[in-house]
């Protein structure tokens, strides 16, 4: 657990600048140089300055992570992919990526977000018919249903779809339950892709799927199951940031069965995916005093990712031959799991069963 968290890149950044800070108190000491040459250095502000500016350089470089530069020489022209989650954070700087690449992509995002979400990233289209949007509430089964009949009456059957991107997220809410009576969390990060994607399935011949999970799956290292989502819905044994990461391994284990089934009936490629701490508003829920948000900022920006960053395994996952499908993934490379409970293949078979019945369960409701 320790080296898996010394290998993330915002921990890498916080090494570099507790390393400079000792090695500073060693050179005043006199035990990395001599006196006379910290004397020389510390008799001028300019040189600490420099240092400094030095150490924030190094630590910026560490905290973006891996990078997928082959999306600089990428030509996506004739390419569609999906989106949800696009009208802010990674899943927008995803879709700017991909359409100045010339590819056209079709954003799924809440109504009242929607129409801003289409009109920014048309900015960096080649051609502005080649970015459209949908509304959905991915909190609600409904919103899903309606909104693939209107994207299955609208698009033509026959266009390929390069990948299906599930980005849209919340984390560490207040206890909330969706509209269908599933805890918010597991609501909208899982039930809701999950459904989304069982829909849209009949188009998805050939196509990957990538489905935004987190390092966070490892703050609760328990069996993804009927039991622990239980908990996570009462409300005397909530827990935020235990039912984010629960439904965290939902998506990793989500992503090895939806492989698993079809990868050869339908030539699907499924990928799961840590983005990285990225500087988004996805953190929102979390109270913090006005104050401490804003001694914050400046921390965010150096040692956390920016949404461009934070893009750059997603691209990876939707572009690179290199990406293994099925496997979890970080920094533009796959990565092993946290704990052995999110790369269980018989629990993903259970967990599949158990998705398939609640949400069948619900839609008997609607």
């Amino acid at each position: 657990m320790l080296l898996f968290l010394l290998r993330q890149p915002e921990a890498k950044a916080l090494l570099t600048f507790v390393s400079s800070i000792v090695i500073l108190i060693l050179s005043a000491n006199s035990i990395l140089i001599p006196t006379c040459i910290w004397t020389w250095i510390s008799s001028s502000l300019i040189y600490i300055i420099l240092y400094f500016i030095f150490v924030i350089v190094l630590m910026r470089w560490f905290a973006r992570g891996g990078q997928y530069l082959n999306i600089y020489t990428t030509k996506l022209d004739g390419q569609t992919f999906l989106i949800t989650g696009a009208a802010g954070g990674i899943g927008r700087a995803t879709a700017i990526e991909l359409v100045k690449r010339g590819a056209r992509v079709i954003l799924f995002a809440r109504f009242q977000n929607l129409t801003n979400a289409i009109n920014d990233v048309r900015k960096f289209s080649q051609l502005p018919n080649n970015v459209i949007g949908y509304p959905i509430d991915l909190a609600d089964l409904q919103s899903i249903k309606t909104c693939v009949e209107e994207f299955m009456k609208n698009e033509n059957e026959n266009t390929k779809i390069t990948a299906l991107i599930n980005n849209a997220g919340v984390m560490a809410c207040p206890y909330t339950k969706t509209k269908d009576g599933f805890e918010l969390q597991m609501g909208t990060n899982h039930f809701g892709h999950f459904y989304f994607t069982q829909l849209l399935l009949p188009r998805l011949h050939s196509s990957r799927i990538i489905n935004v999970s987190s390092a966070g799956h490892f703050m609760w290292p328990v069996p993804c199951d009927a039991l622990h989502y239980e908990q996570m819905c009462n409300p005397n044994t909530y827990n935020p940031w235990s039912a984010y990461s629960l439904s965290k391994t939902a998506n990793i284990l989500f992503t090895r069965e939806l492989q698993r089934r079809y990868s050869i009936s339908h030539n699907i490629c499924a990928y799961s995916l840590h983005p990285g701490t990225v500087n988004t508003p996805l953190d929102r829920h979390l109270h913090l005093h006005d104050l401490m948000r804003k001694l914050s900022k400046p921390i965010r920006y150096i040692i956390f990712k920016s949404p461009l960053e934070g893009a750059q395994t997603i691209l990876y996952c939707a572009l690179s031959n290199k990406a293994r499908p099925g496997e979890y993934h970080a920094d533009c490379q796959p990565t092993p799991v946290c704990h052995k409970y999110a790369k269980d293949d018989k629990l993903a078979r259970v967990w599949w069963d158990y998705s398939e019945n609640i949400i069948n369960e619900k839609l008997k409701e609607i």
